[in-house]
């Protein structure tokens, strides 16, 4: 387990092309995350990988892929419906044989020491800002990313993948919630609304966590489905 990154500020990422066992093509990249929008958009951003991207919502599903075999390069958000993707990630570092490269994601950047020193690799904070950024985490294990060129900038958002978040939403929002529950549903609300820098979304987030009252974010949330296109 890595213990030496005190701040975000005093990391340093291991260099490029020094992760074991590089892999040309035919990988498996084993995706831990509950957003389907960020999923969709990864599956873009990976598209030309030649290998085999399998995706787990949950800890628990995760740790039932982790069971069977080992990726090549694991990517763990680290809020998740079960827990947090740090005790997943402290788990993978302890591992053997532990997986060649493991990449935190996260909309919340505050969080990267903490990552680091569960035994990340890598952090990379969402939204991400370019597919070229975003395959230069990868190119260690996948190293035709770090050959290929590609467009400088992140994928349009997938209306129906949207769609899916925003529902997901306002169901994590519905009826008395235990405390952790809401929390995931407030982290899971900022973390979109920041993917759409969506400002008037963002606010109706802040403004939950100081009255408590989720009316004005399910109001919001209602607002931004209306205004996405029929299908």
């Amino acid at each position: 387990m890595n213990t030496d990154h005190a701040s975000p500020s005093a990391v340093r990422y291991p260099p490029l092309g020094t992760v074991a066992r590089p892999i040309l093509r035919g990988g498996t990249l084993l995706l831990v995350e509950d957003s389907r929008l960020s999923c969709e958009s990864i599956r873009l951003m990976l598209r030309g990988l030649g290998g085999r991207l399998r995706r787990a919502e949950t800890l628990q599903t995760a740790r039932r892929h982790l069971a069977l075999y080992t990726p090549d390069a694991v990517l763990v958000d680290l809020g998740l419906p079960d827990g947090s993707g740090l005790d997943l990630i402290a788990q993978i570092d302890r591992k053997t044989p532990r997986v060649p490269l493991v990449l935190a994601i996260s909309g919340q950047p505050e969080l990267e020491a903490q990552a680091l020193n569960a035994g990340a690799d890598r952090f990379l904070a969402k939204p991400f800002a370019s597919v070229q950024a975003f395959r230069r985490q990868l190119a260690p294990i996948f190293p035709r990313f770090a050959q290929e060129g590609c467009a400088d900038h992140a994928p349009p958002h997938d209306a129906g993948a949207l769609r899916d978040d925003l529902y997901q939403a306002l169901d994590l929002l519905q009826g008395n919630r235990p405390p952790d529950q809401r929390a995931y549903a407030l982290q899971f609300v900022t973390t979109l609304a920041r993917n759409l820098s969506d400002t008037g979304l963002l606010h109706a987030v802040q403004q939950v966590g100081r009255d408590g009252d989720v009316a004005s974010l399910a109001i919001a949330l209602r607002n931004r489905l209306r205004a996405l296109p029929l299908v």
